[in-house]
């Protein structure tokens, strides 16, 4: 058995053991420094859907009653354009997501693990002609080859946005979730 890095917490046959008094995670109404309405919910729901699918902490019906809390901001969501065509149009844009995290116990306050600058990103097509539907990631898409020309400009990036923006939160769900677990 190795010690665990301050936590508390160890090593075991090579799993991960917890105090055994820490069953459930609360997670907090996240606060939400961009402009981007709504995405702390988004953001929490995705972590809370982490947890839930992965174990070993039960979800909290309420924050203050997890064993632990995690609390934090959304400190950044922004588009920028990546991709230009020779008039200067925007092809492509990157989508940045950068949060602040932190996991403490709720009966001591003590601070468990923390994450500063967590940021994602993603990348999304605004014209159709620069969407290579063959790929992966488009064929995961709710978009078919066939409709891409029914949409106007505005439609399709908004689509695809909206989805990068699924794809980025639930790859911060995902490394949330594995550095919490890696830091016990």
């Amino acid at each position: 058995m190795t010690a665990g890095a301050g936590c508390g917490y160890h090593f075991s046959g090579g799993g991960r053991a917890f105090a055994p008094e820490l069953h459930t995670i609360g997670v907090e109404a996240l606060a939400n420094d961009t402009r981007e309405a709504g995405v702390e919910k988004r953001v929490a729901l995705a972590i809370e859907r982490e947890f839930a699918m992965r174990g070993p902490f039960h979800i909290a019906s309420t924050p203050s009653e997890g064993d632990v809390v995690l609390s934090g901001t959304v400190r950044q969501a922004v588009d920028r354009p990546v991709a230009f065509n020779s008039k200067d149009e925007v092809l492509t844009y990157q989508t940045v997501l950068t949060l602040d995290l932190e996991l403490r116990r709720h009966d001591t306050g003590a601070l468990l693990w923390q994450a500063k600058g967590l940021r994602e990103t993603g990348d999304f097509e605004s014209v159709a002609s620069v969407i290579v539907t063959t790929s992966s990631d488009f064929r995961s898409s709710t978009l078919n080859a066939e409709d891409l020309g029914a949409f106007t400009d505005i439609q399709l990036a908004e689509s695809r946005r909206r989805q990068t923006i699924d794809r980025i939160l639930q790859s911060l769900a995902h490394d949330v979730y594995d550095q919490i677990m890696e830091d016990f």
